[in-house]
C-alpha cells in the first residue's frame, strides 16, 4: 500500500529503515572487530567502509585520525583496509618494513586481527539472541496440522506436538524441518510426540518430493481459525470480515477446525449466512452471501475417465463413526446411497455431495469371506486430514493414495484413444489465470509431468472454454457444445502416446460455497525475562552453528538442494519480512545472519578471513611466508570461486521471485 504521493506508507518506511540498520549493524560488528584489533596491535587503518564503494561510489565519507570512514553505495558488505595488507597482493610485493604495517606484525598479532571479525559476529549473536528473547519473537510450533495418509497410518494426529526426531530435540517448525531434512530419504525415523500431556513414539518414513529442494515432511503445520487474508471483492470482503478475525461459528454451528469451516461453507453455495467472529475480544455477527463456485475436486468440465483406485478402506480412526459401525481396514465401499461406486473418487464424491449436511451417509460394505452389509454413518467432528478425494475424515476412514494415475474406466467418447490400464504421465491445457488490471481474461498453457488424479481434476476446472460441434452418428451437426481442450500423454506397453482430448461441460456441475478467506499459520510468541533469557541466549548461537553444518552436510549428501542457497537479494527479502513482524523477530534473524556471516567468513577459502588464517598457519609452521606469487594465484582463485557462488545464489534469489 502506498500514499497518494507515491511514497511508502509509514509502516513500510519504518521496516525499510530497520532492514538498513539491522543489515548494516551485522556488517559493522564484523568490520569493527577487525578495526579494534588492528588498532590494538598498532596497525594503521587506512579505510573503514560499511558497504562497498566500487568505482568511488560513496554515500558519505569523512576523515578522523588519518583514517577514511566510508558509507559505500553498495550495501552488500564492508571492509577494513590496513596499511600493507592486500587481499590480492599488488605487483606481488607487500610492505613488511614500516612498523605500523599489517605485514610487519607477528603471526599471532595478524591472526588476532583476521579472526576478530568472526569472533565479534559470534559474540554479538549472544546479545541479539538475548534481545530477541526479552523483546519477544514469533516461532511456528513443531505441531502437526494437516497430514498425509502415510503419517496418519504411522500414528501422527493433528495437534500432536513433535518434541524429538531421531534423538534430536526440536522446539519449533524450523528445527523440525532441519532435523527431518538431514535424514536419508526412505529411512525410518523415530519421532517422539506429546498428545494430551502424554508422550507417544511413532516411526516415520522420510519423505522426498523431487519438486522440493529438501526432504520436507509430508505433513504441515497447524493453522488458526483466524483470518489471515481475504480475496478482494469476495463474499468475505463484502461482509466486512477482516484479517485477524477469529471464526467462531457459521449459522450457529460452532467451528473447531479449519476443515469444519470449509465443510460448512462448502454446503452453502449462493446462500445468506451468519458468520460469528471474535474481533479484538468482542463477538461480532456478520451477514454474508456466499458465492457458488465449481470445485477442483468436481470440476465444471468432465472427462469420461475414472482412476483405477478401488474403494478399499485402508485406515479406520479409533472411536470414529466408521469404527463404531464395525468397519475395519480391508473393507471395501461397494455403494454409497444405493449407487455402486467403482473407485475411491466415486465413493468420496457421492458421500460428500449426495447427502444433506450432517445427514447419515448410507454405504454398502463388502468384506472378504462375509456377506455385504449396509451401514449409515453420521458424520462426526472433522479433523484436519490433508487427503482430498481419498479420505472421509468426518466418517473416520481413508484409502491409501495411488502412486500413479492409472485409468480404471474409459468412456465411449475416448475409447478410440485411451485404454483401461493406461498410465497418465503428462497433462497440458490452456487454462484461465484470472484477470489482468484492465479486467481482461489471462490465459496460459499449463501442464505437469507425473500427475495424480487431483491434478487432472484441478486442470479440468480451469480449462479455457471453447465451442465444438456435437454430431450424430451420420455426421449431421446437432448442436454447439462448450468444451475444454487439453493434451494427455500416457504410457502403454512401455511406449508413450500423446492425444488431444476434449472435456465437455458438465450439464449440472456441482456448486460449492465460497467465502474467500485464508487462514493464518499458527505462531507462538517466545518471550523470557532478562535473567531467564541468559541461558537460552548462550546456547542459541551454537545451535545455529550446528544447524549450518547440518545443512551443508545435507547438501553434500544430496538430501538438500543447492537451490536453497540465498544471495543478497534473498537475505534482504528475509530481513524485511522479519522487520515487518517485530523488533524481536528482526533481532532473532540478525543473530542467525551474524553467525552465518561468521561461519562463511571463516571457511578456508582464499580471500576470506578463513583463507588468510590458513596462510598465517602455513607461515607459522614453515617459518616463512608462502611465495607471494603463489599466494596471489590462490587469492584470485578464491575470488573467482566466491563470485561464482555469489552469482549462483543471486540466480536462486531471482528464480524464487519469478518462479523458475
Amino acid at each position: 500500500m502506498t500514499l497518494a504521493a507515491g511514497l511508502p506508507d509509514p509502516a513500510q518506511l519504518f521496516s525499510i529503515i530497520k532492514v538498513v540498520f539491522g543489515f548494516g549493524l551485522v556488517i559493522f560488528i564484523h568490520e569493527f572487530g577487525h578495526y579494534l584489533m588492528a588498532r590494538k596491535n598498532g596497525v594503521y587503518v587506512e579505510k573503514f567502509a560499511i558497504g562497498f564503494d566500487f568505482f568511488g561510489a560513496k554515500l558519505f565519507t569523512w576523515y578522523r585520525g588519518g583514517t577514511e570512514y566510508v558509507i559505500g553505495a553498495f550495501p552488500l558488505g564492508g571492509y577494513v583496509k590496513m596499511k600493507g595488507q592486500h587481499d590480492l597482493p599488488e605487483d606481488g610485493v607487500a610492505n613488511h618494513s614500516e612498523p605500523d604495517s599489517f605485514q610487519a606484525k607477528s603471526v599471532w598479532a595478524r591472526t588476532q586481527i583476521i579472526s576478530a571479525g568472526v569472533i565479534a559476529n559470534f559474540l554479538s549473536a549472544f546479545v541479539l539472541c538475548w534481545l530477541a528473547f526479552v523483546i519477544g519473537y514469533h516461532s511456528y510450533p513443531s505441531e502437526v496440522g494437516t497430514l498425509s495418509f502415510e503419517t496418519l497410518e504411522a500414528g501422527l494426529r493433528p495437534g500432536d506436538q513433535i518434541v524429538e526426531i531421531d534423538g534430536k530435540e526440536v522446539g519449533s517448525w524450523e528445527e523440525l524441518v532441519l532435523a527431518y531434512a538431514t535424514r536419508e530419504p526412505g529411512a525410518k525415523v523415530p519421532v517422539k510426540v506429546m498428545r494430551g500431556g502424554e508422550a507417544k513414539r511413532v516411526e516415520l518414513t522420510v519423505h522426498r518430493d523431487p519438486k522440493l529442494p529438501i526432504n520436507y515432511p509430508d505433513f504441515r503445520g497447524p493453522v488458526e481459525l483466524r483470518v489471515g487474508s481475504y480475496e478482494v471483492g469476495s463474499a468475505a470482503d463484502d461482509a466486512g470480515i477482516k484479517p485477524g478475525d477469529t471464526l467462531l461459528s457459521i449459522d450457529g454451528h460452532p467451528i473447531h477446525t479449519w476443515s469444519e469451516f470449509q465443510s460448512l461453507i462448502r454446503h452453502r453455495p449462493d446462500q445468506d449466512i451468519k458468520v460469528l467472529v471474535d474481533r479484538d475480544g468482542e463477538q461480532v455477527e456478520l451477514s454474508a452471501h456466499t458465492e457458488a463456485r465449481t470445485s477442483d475436486q468436481v470440476p465444471r468440465f468432465q472427462l469420461d475417465i475414472e482412476p483405477r483406485h478401488d474403494a478399499v478402506i485402508d485406515f479406520v480412526e479409533a472411536g470414529s463413526p466408521a469404527a463404531k459401525a464395525g468397519i475395519v481396514p480391508g473393507d471395501r465401499i461397494a455403494a454409497v446411497g444405493g449407487k455402486p461406486v467403482g473407485s475411491w473418487y466415486g465413493a468420496w464424491k457421492a458421500a460428500t455431495f449426495d447427502f444433506p449436511e450432517f445427514a447419515p451417509v448410507a454405504m454398502t460394505i463388502e468384506r472378504a469371506g462375509a456377506p455385504a452389509f449396509d451401514v449409515a454413518l453420521t458424520p462426526g467432528p472433522i479433523p484436519d486430514w490433508g487427503m482430498p478425494a481419498t479420505a472421509l475424515p468426518a466418517l473416520g476412514i481413508a484409502g491409501r493414495p495411488p502412486e500413479e494415475l492409472v485409468l480404471g474406466r474409459v468412456g465411449p467418447s475416448l475409447k478410440d484413444r485411451l485404454q483401461i490400464g493406461d498410465v497418465v504421465v503428462s497433462i497440458k491445457g490452456e487454462v484461465n489465470l484470472g484477470k489482468d488490471e484492465l479486467g481482461e481474461a489471462v490465459t496460459d498453457e499449463w501442464g505437469i509431468e507425473d500427475p495424480l488424479w487431483r491434478t487432472l481434476l484441478a486442470l479440468q476446472n480451469k480449462l479455457v472454454p471453447h465451442e465444438a460441434e456435437v454430431s450424430t452418428t451420420d455426421g449431421v451437426a446437432l448442436a454447439q457444445l462448450e468444451v475444454g481442450k487439453f493434451e494427455i500423454a500416457v504410457e502403454r506397453d512401455g511406449k508413450r502416446h500423446t492425444f488431444d482430448v476434449m472435456a465437455s461441460a458438465a450439464p449440472d456441475p456441482v456448486k460449492i460455497g465460497f467465502l474467500g478467506v485464508a487462514p493464518l499459520q499458527r505462531e507462538e510468541l517466545i518471550r523470557k525475562g532478562p535473567i531467564a533469557a541468559v541461558g537460552p541466549s548462550l546456547k542459541a548461537p551454537f545451535r545455529i552453528l550446528k544447524d549450518f553444518v547440518d545443512g551443508i552436510r545435507a547438501m553434500a549428501m544430496q538430501r538438500a538442494s543447492a537451490r536453497m542457497l540465498a544471495g543478497p537479494v534473498g537475505i534482504l527479502q528475509a530481513t524485511y519480512a522479519y522487520a515487518e513482524k517485530s523488533m524481536g523477530d528482526l533481532a532473532n534473524f540478525l543473530a542467525l545472519l551474524s553467525v552465518n556471516l561468521a561461519i562463511v567468513n571463516f571457511l578456508p577459502i582464499p580471500i576470506t578471513d578463513g583463507g588468510h588464517f590458513v596462510f598465517l598457519m602455513y607461515e607459522k609452521v614453515k617459518g616463512r611466508r608462502m611465495d607471494e606469487e603463489l599466494e596471489a594465484r590462490f587469492q584470485w582463485a578464491g575470488l573467482v570461486f566466491i563470485l561464482m557462488i555469489f552469482l549462483f545464489a543471486t540466480f536462486n534469489d531471482v528464480g524464487r521471485i519469478f518462479g523458475f
